[in-house]
């Protein structure tokens, strides 16, 4: 390993490790913290899960909702295992509790800025550091996996490594193993399934769907979890909408002014919408690209995210990591002139985690019983200006996506290959494309 990458991975390291223990979202890392708890003692984590005692650093949920997981189980799993190490060594301290809680986010973090590297080191790429940096150092990721505790950069390791892997059983494996740690990968399990024949294409697909699916009806089965509450809690998050950057949160901001009314089709047709508009973007994205190559099937996947942040009724922000990590492959290989875009991404979206946020006042809930308490205060005073902020960082979110999708669709191939087959990206291959 070249010494500025090591010196690189190193720093972006320890700047994370410096945040790990005193800070944490007040709703989903105090939210970690109970779970990790209470699944070692068989509360089923699809249910409510309460206070946790000698762990938790917040009493009251109520206002982020019921408190319960909607993940698949690796993360509520996974959680369980890290108690059942701290409670190993005596539960000295709950510090070092929430210090164990970020080191799976925080290592993924930095793997997958490795892993990228690697990846476009491997092609020829000269700015193959340069994304490493541009990954290891974002405010916004730094923020969302080492202060906040979000663990999307985990699954963004699997996707990397179903890139990395050859076309059929490896790639869907690789894409199952990643919907089965966070769920939203799922929207590239059609893509990352073919195989160089419709048989092993139906085979990864079965593959890639079947592994998380496989895996939660064996976690039920083991732990005894309740399959009825399991499914409804999951069923529960596909139509969720009207929170942070979806186009839909432009809406719901003006009927809040009364400039619109709030229209029950449009909230039914944002729930819905995204899974017939992603399978539609798959097809148009091999329509448009193919598959035959490095860069087109890069940029099918790019198509499919940016689509399903468009049709998504709820965009969060950390569903922007799943772009911006492929956006950093295509900067990197083909389109350097899109660095400006990704900047302008980032940018967005940690700015509207501040707004939203407030300045980051609630990550200090670990050690500061008086954060949520202050942020309130702070909220009443400012509220109309921080909603109208929230919206204009919305409008240009969807901006973005907007640009990305027309500019994608500019470079369109006007002529469908011949004959289809899929990149293996396992091979030391150096094709280079202009811009």
């Amino acid at each position: 390993m070249k010494t500025a990458v090591r010196n690189a991975i190193v720093v972006g390291l320890l700047i994370r490790e410096v945040f790990s223990f005193w800070t944490g979202h007040p709703y989903d890392f105090e939210l970690w913290v109970r779970t990790g708890y209470w699944v070692v003692r068989g509360l089923d984590p699809y249910g409510v899960v309460p206070f946790a005692p000698g762990v938790s650093f917040v009493a009251d949920l109520s206002a982020g909702g019921a408190p319960t997981v909607a993940y698949l189980p690796f993360w509520p799993l996974l959680l369980g295992g890290i108690y059942i190490v701290y409670a190993a060594l005596g539960a000295p301290s709950p510090l070092l509790y929430y210090f164990m809680l970020k080191q799976p986010i925080i290592i993924g973090d930095v793997a997958f800025a490795y892993l990228l590297y690697r990846f476009l080191e491997k092609r020829g790429s000269g700015k193959a550091t340069l994304a490493m940096k541009l990954w290891l150092f974002s405010p916004f990721n730094i923020v969302l996996s080492a202060i906040w505790g979000m663990f999307d950069s985990i699954a963004m390791v699997f996707l990397i490594l179903a890139l990395e892997s050859k076309a059929g059983g490896a790639r869907a494996a690789w894409s199952g193993v990643a919907t089965f740690v966070k769920s939203i990968p799922v929207i590239f399990a059609v893509p990352l399934a073919i195989g160089p024949t419709r048989a092993r294409s139906v085979a990864g697909l079965a593959m890639s769907i079947g592994i998380p699916s496989g895996l939660t009806l064996l976690t039920i089965a083991a732990t005894g979890w309740s399959p009825q509450v399991v499914i409804t809690t999951l069923q529960s998050t596909i139509a969720k909408g009207g929170l942070t950057l979806s186009p839909e949160e432009i809406l719901f901001y003006l009927n809040s002014l009364g400039v619109t009314r709030e229209f029950l089709a449009v909230e039914i047709f944002y729930g819905y919408a995204w899974i017939p508009s992603c399978l539609i973007a798959v097809v148009g994205a091999r329509r448009w690209f193919g598959f035959d190559s490095e860069r087109g099937f890069v940029q099918s996947l790019i198509l499919v995210v940016v689509v399903f942040l468009l049709m998504r009724g709820q965009v969060n922000v950390q569903y922007s990591i799943y772009l911006l990590g492929l956006m950093l492959i295509d900067v990197g290989m083909w389109s350097p002139n899109r660095l400006r875009l990704f900047v302008a991404y980032v940018t967005v979206v940690f700015l509207a985690t501040i707004v939203n946020d407030v300045l980051g006042i609630r990550f200090l809930a670990p050690v500061f019983l008086g954060a949520i308490p202050l942020e309130a205060s702070i909220i009443r005073a400012i509220n109309p200006y921080r909603d109208a902020g929230l919206l204009l960082l919305a409008i240009c979110f969807v901006g973005l996506n907007l640009v990305y999708a027309v500019s994608l669709f500019k470079e369109r191939r006007s002529v469908r290959p011949a004959r289809f087959q899929v990149p293996d990206f396992s091979r030391d291959r150096r094709e280079r494309e202009p811009s």
